[in-house]
């Protein structure tokens, strides 16, 4: 016998109330209010109640349902939350799906990161994708390749992206937004009830931007101070302080422009 072989991780399971302490294993399951106190590295994390683990997490997957609070950083392949889940740490993963309601106090960095919820982020998003179809906000900058946004969307800070897609179903707001290619247009919603009382009370829906720049931009319903770029399209419904462009310029009749200068 090799004395030298590695030995099978185990699972760590805990129902009910119980409490473990962290370590090295093939999965680690938790219904109820259970408890870790220490780091885990392990294969996949599964929690469901308002379990806890107060340490770092390192797995391939992991799954929440209920109510579940991550005290520590979180490095991950796939990470799926539903319900309500609180993350204090800093987040590297792949792939991250929200459905519910999550709360991350310090940055995300992922190639994949899709709301399906309402989500906010304390610190900074950086990756490849974006995608939001609820409420997502994020209070300091947001740094990725594409980003596509329909309900509502709030960036405290920056956003710079190649691509930026926003479908806007309620109010959103962004300080400033930086890209090659930036749309900006009212989304049909679904939402019986919320386009009746936007009806009765004469409301619209806006994006409120400081600076808004890039090559080609199309916008509706945008109130902005400074919009900046190659080609650009004023669509119906926006209130822009001033336009900077070196190319073209296509304003409709229902929006205005203070001022215009071509560069």
């Amino acid at each position: 016998m090799n004395s030298t072989q590695t030995k099978p991780l185990h699972d760590l399971k805990i129902n009910g109330s119980g409490s473990a302490s962290g370590g090295t294993f093939n999965a680690v399951k938790i219904s109820g209010s259970g408890k870790i106190v220490g780091d885990i590295d392990c294969k996949e994390v599964k929690i469901s109640g308002s379990g806890k683990i107060e340490g770092n997490i390192h797995t391939i997957e992991l799954k929440t349902s209920g109510s579940s609070r991550l005290n520590g950083d979180v490095t991950a392949k796939e990470i799926e939350i539903s319900g309500s889940t609180k993350v204090e740490g800093n987040v590297i993963v792949e792939d991250m799906t929200v459905s519910g309601s999550s709360k991350f106090l310090q940055d995300i960095t992922c190639k994949e990161f899709e709301v399906n919820g309402s989500s906010q982020v304390e610190g900074n998003v950086s990756g490849r994708e974006v995608t939001s179809n609820g409420l997502l906000k994020i209070m300091n900058d947001c740094d990725v390749h594409h980003l596509k946004s329909r309900g509502s969307i709030h960036i405290d800070g920056a956003l710079n992206a190649s691509q930026v897609d926003i479908g806007l179903d309620f109010k959103s707001t962004i300080k400033s937004i930086s890209g090659d290619t930036i749309t900006v247009k009212q989304y049909s919603s679904i939402n019986i009830i919320k386009q009746i009382i936007n009806f009765f009370l004469q409301r619209e829906d806006f994006l409120l931007s400081d600076t808004i720049e890039g090559k080609d931009i199309h916008l509706e319903h945008t109130k902005a101070k400074l919009v900046r770029g190659h080609n650009i399209v004023i669509g119906k419904k926006c209130e822009i302080e001033k336009v900077e462009y070196t190319g073209s310029l296509s304003i409709e009749d229902q929006s205005s422009v203070k001022t215009t200068e071509r560069k």
